[in-house]
């Protein structure tokens, strides 16, 4: 099987890391995977680490021209059995390069994949042959402005490398931190980048405070962005909890498992997340997850007792994180679970083989 992943993205983020992690499974069950991406792109570099032929098309502008009939070429030349197309905005001109080059019988399956939830209407998905989504949340916002796709969408969940069971070290309240060095007890933390609703998980920090005066809380992520960062930075002087925080800026992706084992809570306020790879990462960790009853990641929790999925606002989750630290047993007994249901559901060879299943379904339909 031959399949195209498109991702015309200048950035690098989780959605990135994925389709890396996605490739390194594809080709060790035996998968021909091409990349195309924008030229000069961190994406044009790291995914070339693969090992796996990369194709890089010009920028915007007169760019856009030359892009076209260069991927058309290359749909003609290498006919693949799957294109995936990987960022919303790639589809315009996936879809017209993809009828430019077979005006008549498709030799593979065009596919759209939605990384993040959106309810905008897509123009020209209706040329998609299926459309994968990763969580159901990403696929119901999408229905909400393209309901006529209805009927070709399907849910494909991530994965992630799992290491090794949580160090016993890990269910001690008191254990020496890997990363955050010298902070004791409680010590909870958020990832991501700041436009995702942190600010009302700094409102609570008072409310954190009575009962557990020496609290911190980390904002892990990039926090360079003074657009971003000038309100919360702000919003913690006008609460007076400067002492309550802690900013690691951005942070190598091979010390995300020291953080998450330094956590005694792993927390989100994000309520749009497509699905959160960052949640698996903490619970591999053995850390439990505090979030509310909103977003992609609500599909990892259904069912399964690895953390706390809260309805209502900020006071019902600043009690469910109060009750949580509170109760060590019951805390590492959640911990120690998460690391079992990403062992068993989430695993990098786990989405490796949904994700092969999937395209020869879509694949065989074509032959």
């Amino acid at each position: 099987m031959k399949v195209l992943l498109i991702n015309n993205d200048k950035g690098w983020s989780g959605g990135q890391e994925h389709l890396k992690d996605l490739t390194s499974e594809l080709v060790r069950l035996g998968v021909e995977v091409q990349f195309m991406v924008r030229a000069g792109s961190r994406s044009d570099s790291r995914f070339r680490e693969l090992g796996v032929p990369v194709h890089a098309l010009p920028g915007h502008g007169l760019g856009d021209v030359k892009a076209l009939f260069r991927l058309v070429r290359l749909l003609r030349r290498e006919r693949f059995d799957i294109v995936s197309v990987n960022r919303e905005h790639d589809l315009f001109l996936t879809a017209l390069a993809w009828h430019l080059a077979f005006p008549l019988r498709k030799p593979g399956k065009l596919m759209m994949s939605y990384h993040t939830a959106t309810a905008r209407r897509q123009l020209l998905l209706g040329s998609a042959d299926a459309i994968l989504c990763i969580s159901e949340h990403v696929r119901a916002k999408l229905l909400q402005g393209n309901p006529a796709v209805a009927g070709k969408e399907s849910v494909v969940y991530y994965g992630i490398a799992l290491g090794e069971p949580p160090a016993a070290g890990k269910f001690d309240r008191n254990r020496p931190r890997r990363y955050f060095t010298g902070e004791g007890f409680p010590l909870i933390g958020m990832l991501g980048e700041f436009w995702k609703n942190q600010g009302e998980l700094i409102g609570m920090i008072p409310a954190l405070r009575q009962a557990f005066p020496g609290i911190k809380v980390a904002f892990v992520g990039d926090n360079t962005d003074e657009w971003l960062i000038t309100p919360i930075r702000a919003q913690i002087r006008s609460l007076g909890v400067e002492d309550a925080v802690i900013f690691t800026g951005r942070v190598p992706r091979e010390r995300i498992p020291d953080i998450f084992y330094d956590f005694d809570l792993s927390v989100t306020t994000h309520r749009n997340e497509g699905f959160g790879i960052v949640h698996l990462e903490s619970l591999a960790a053995g850390t439990p997850v505090v979030t509310y009853d909103e977003g992609g990641m609500v599909d990892i929790f259904r069912g399964e007792d690895v953390g706390r999925v809260v309805t209502g606002g900020p006071a019902e989750f600043s009690a469910a994180v109060t009750d949580l630290l509170r109760n060590d047993e019951l805390r590492f007994s959640l911990g120690r679970n998460g690391y079992d249901l990403v062992k068993r559901q989430y695993s990098l060879a786990a989405m490796g083989r949904r994700y092969l299943e999937y395209y020869r379904r879509l694949a065989g339909e074509a032959m």
